[in-house]
C-alpha cells in the first residue's frame, strides 16, 4: 500500500525486487522491496501479506489488475479520473477508467476521432470487446486501443493504451491481458 504520489518499478533480473518511490522532487523517498523479506518502509510503502500466487497484481479499492511485467506504475495525479498509470518503453502507456454506467460508454468503434482510423474491432468473448485505432503524433505513427470489460450489473471498466507504432504488439498484448485480469475485490 503506497504512499501518494508513488511509482514502482521492477528490478530488471530479480523478479521479486521492487523498487518504490514516494514523493516529488525534493521529497522524493525511495525503498527497494523484496517479496522474500518484504517489511514496511515507513512514509514510502506499508507492506502486508499477500496472495500466494506467483504473479504481481494492482489493487484498487474496486478491483486488482495484473502488472505487466515490461511496465512501472504510477500514481495518477490527484483528482484524475484513473487510480493509476501503467508506463512502458518509448512513452507506452495503459490506464483503466471506470467503472462508469455502461450507457455511459458510446461504442468503442466510435471512440476513433479525428485523424484517426479505426483498424479493427474485435469481440474477443461475451466478457471483452477491443478497437484498434492508429494516429499519427508529433509526426510519427502511433496506436492506441480501448478494451472494454464488463464489472457487474450495467457498469464496465475501458482499459486504454497508446504507444508508438513500434510497439503496438507488446501494447495490444499488455492491455488484453490487463483487460483479461479485472477481478472484482
Amino acid at each position: 500500500m503506497p504512499w501518494w504520489p508513488y511509482g514502482f518499478e521492477r528490478s530488471p533480473g530479480a523478479p521479486g525486487v521492487v523498487t518504490v518511490i514516494q514523493g516529488a522532487g525534493e521529497t522524493t523517498r525511495t525503498a527497494t522491496v523484496d517479496v522474500a523479506d518484504a517489511r514496511t518502509v515507513e512514509q514510502v510503502v506499508d507492506v502486508l501479506p499477500g496472495p500466494e500466487e506467483r504473479l504481481w497484481r494492482i489493487e484498487t479499492s474496486l478491483y486488482s489488475v495484473i502488472w505487466p511485467e515490461e511496465f512501472a506504475i504510477e500514481s495518477a495525479p490527484s483528482g484524475d479520473s484513473t487510480p493509476f498509470y501503467l508506463w512502458g518503453p518509448d512513452e507506452c502507456l495503459i490506464y483503466p477508467q471506470g467503472p462508469v454506467a455502461r450507457d455511459r460508454i458510446p461504442p468503442l468503434v466510435e471512440l476513433a476521432g479525428p485523424g484517426q482510423t479505426m483498424l479493427s474491432q474485435q469481440r474477443h468473448d461475451p466478457d471483452l470487446e477491443s478497437v484498434d485505432i492508429a494516429y499519427r503524433h508529433e509526426g510519427e505513427s502511433w496506436r492506441q486501443s480501448h478494451h472494454l470489460v464488463p464489472f457487474g450489473a450495467g457498469r464496465a471498466i475501458v482499459i486504454t493504451a497508446q504507444a508508438p507504432a513500434a510497439h503496438a504488439d507488446l501494447i495490444w498484448r499488455a492491455a488484453q491481458a490487463v483487460a483479461r485480469s479485472v477481478t472484482a475485490r
